[in-house]
């Protein structure tokens, strides 16, 4: 196996990762010969390679576009400039939400900054379990109740119902009407590991020789041409795999890479969220490592170029600002423009579909043009929505942490697995899509997206129209939108996120287009300007959409800086 694809392999069986959780720990070694680095991005990748570098004696410069840092790690939660809840306790994710327990970089950072974890509940559970488990993680984890819904093809079933405790098998046609045939009249777990399972045993076997083997066999597939050319399944089936499975808007996408997402996000996974939101994680990032002496924001670069062996950049500034207002965030006023400065050599962290936006001079080698130009992004959006009290967790819903299924534009909605045992308001993902699915979504103004992910929430869960009137009643928007039209001002009792269209991020994620990990990963991390530029971010690793991704991308690019240890593109 090449060492780009290291990342395919189990962390504990993966030897560059294992040597990475050591640099966590102890730092990079320390240069004798100490260069000027510039960063372009203050998310994770950008600043776990600047703390590195700090710590082994180089000199670091961050720039980054936006006034926080994190990138695609935000919490909504109201600030003294911006309110989007009702009540001031509550937040909601509008990016990483959950840190799977294998991935153990980001779980080692989490515990160095003293940060607190709690279950985040992928299925749901039994709630009084689960607060006394919140209260002494010592006592047992909660029993998995399933109590969720699917809401398809006008069915609404609890989830305990298609999967069942006792295992019994379930006349799926009956419970979904998906008009399946006699054969493949099961779950569309089932069907999936019916073709997958192989896969994986013959991963399991060998996998640093069967990883290459399996891309070579299925590198060029899409998820629906794998699964036409491997089972006998009719549409319907398909349909139904699609739907169930989180595949539907993704069947054109690379094969491998839902394989690989296949092995992550699944119900034996266990999940973990950071206790008082996820950006607590680069915020405490940044001042841990003193970064706020390193970092330039508002600054969002235009030009890079290598000129007389040394790198430099243009930017434009987002917003005119005066210096006490970086100040007053914790932030350091940095007074020499960077325009002004020149580096030995600079990380790229920013994604490739913003680093297209860029004037390079002289340009990259062809390899890595073609891979700025066609690295497919995904779209995700979110619509979270606050109610005034927690009525899902509540007879006859009695649902805590895990998700809902519908077909209906909200796709999947998540129950908050925090703050179980408080009454009071509480703030569910009533609405999270990826995809073409996300861009139906990206098409409509931001309020009104809260209404309409309401009135399908309420549907979803009651086809009694007084439940459904009282689920809406609860929300906060429906009574702040009566003021909202009298007064003006902001709406208040939702949030949302539409990736695609944020001016920073450019798309959700890096997702492989089918032929794309075997065509174009080995040029994303490749490095430029004879070893001068480098690039980072969740894109140039194989856990795209994850914070282990970023951070994994942040070691790597710091040991190349370094030069006096082993890295991917030079390993010794």
């Amino acid at each position: 196996m090449e060492n780009y694809l290291h990342g395919l392999l189990d962390e504990d069986n993966d030897a560059i990762i294992q040597q990475y959780l050591k640099y966590i720990d102890d730092g990079i070694p320390r240069t004798d010969k100490a260069k000027d680095v510039l960063i372009i991005g203050a998310g994770m990748a950008g600043m776990v390679a600047a703390s590195l570098l700090k710590q082994g004696g180089h000199n670091v410069t961050i720039v980054e576009s936006n006034t926080r840092v994190g990138g695609r790690i935000k919490t909504f939660r109201n600030s003294e400039n911006k309110k989007y809840f009702e009540d001031d306790t509550v937040y909601g994710e509008a990016g990483a939400m959950r840190i799977p327990t294998i991935h153990q970089m980001v779980l080692k950072y989490i515990d160095k900054l003293g940060l607190k974890t709690e279950p985040f509940y992928y299925l749901s559970v039994d709630k009084k379990q689960a607060i006394a488990y919140q209260a002494d993680p010592a006592k047992p984890e909660p029993e998995v109740t399933r109590n969720s819904l699917f809401y398809i093809n006008r069915k609404r079933v609890v989830q305990n119902e298609y999967i069942r405790k006792d295992g019994a098998k379930v006349d799926v046609n009956k419970l979904l009407d998906f008009h399946l045939g006699t054969s493949e009249n099961m779950r569309s777990d089932q069907l999936m590991a019916n073709i997958i399972n192989p896969l994986k045993a013959f991963i399991a076997e060998d996998p640093e020789k069967n990883w290459p083997l399996l891309i070579e066999r299925y590198g060029e597939y899409s998820m629906r041409r794998f699964l036409k050319e491997n089972s006998m399944y009719s549409e319907n089936a398909i349909e139904m795999i699609g739907v169930l499975q989180n595949l539907e808007s993704r069947m054109s996408y690379d094969f491998i890479q839902s394989f690989i997402e296949q092995n992550i996000i699944k119900d034996s996974t266990r999940f973990l969220e950071i206790v008082g939101g996820s950006d607590l994680l680069p915020n405490e990032f940044f001042k841990a490592h003193n970064l706020e002496e390193n970092t330039y924001f508002d600054c969002r670069m235009t030009k890079m170029m290598l000129v007389n062996n040394k790198v430099k950049i243009e930017v434009d500034i987002e917003v005119q600002r005066d210096f006490q207002f970086y100040e007053d965030a914790g932030f350091k006023a940095l007074k020499t423009p960077v325009s002004d400065l020149e580096f030995d050599e600079v990380i790229v962290t920013i994604p490739f579909s913003a680093l297209r936006h860029v004037y390079v001079t002289p340009q990259f080698k062809q390899p890595k043009r073609k891979a700025i130009r066609e690295l497919h992004y995904d779209s995700a959006t979110k619509i979270l929505l606050e109610f005034r009290e927690k009525w899902w967790q509540e007879a006859p819903y009695n649902i805590v942490g895990g998700g809902t299924i519908t077909d209906f534009s909200n796709r999947f909605t998540y129950y908050p697995s925090n703050d179980l045992g408080a009454k009071g308001h509480g703030v569910v993902l009533a609405s999270y899509c990826w995809s073409d699915e996300a861009s139906r979504w990206d098409s409509m103004d931001d309020d009104d997206r809260y209404f309409y992910a309401l009135k399908n929430l309420a549907i979803m869960h009651s086809d009694d129209e007084k439940e459904q009137q009282r689920i809406i009643d609860l929300a906060v928007v429906t009574s702040s939108i009566k003021d909202y039209k009298k007064k003006g001002g902001k709406l208040i009792g939702g949030a949302t996120q539409s990736w695609m269209r944020d001016p920073y991020a450019y798309g959700e994620a890096a997702i492989f287009n089918p032929g794309q990990l075997q065509l174009l990963q080995r040029h994303i991390i490749s490095t430029e300007w004879n070893g001068k530029a480098h690039f980072a971010g969740e894109h140039t690793s194989l856990k795209h959409a994850w914070i282990e991704g970023a951070i994994e991308s942040g070691i790597r690019t710091a040991l190349e800086v370094n030069e006096n240890t082993g890295n991917l593109n030079n390993p010794i």
